[in-house]
């Protein structure tokens, strides 16, 4: 059964619409949320436990079609 985006969401929070973040899958098929964030300011955790409910580094992800 697939993953509906507000259950999505409430697993992970901001991550799923913040520029800074990206998804990794293992081998194993396991997620992974990655701060890319965390590459340039140590104050954010590479891998951010799960679901982020407050980030000061959020950017939400801007469309770029017209």
């Amino acid at each position: 059964m697939a993953e509906s985006e507000r259950e999505r969401l409430a697993r992970v929070g901001l991550c799923t619409a913040c520029s800074q973040a990206r998804t990794i899958r293992s081998a194993k098929s396991s997620e992974f949320w990655l701060c890319e964030r965390s590459k340039r300011d140590s104050r954010f955790a590479k891998y951010p436990r799960l679901p982020v409910l407050a980030c000061v580094g959020f950017e939400i992800v801007r469309s770029t079609s017209l």
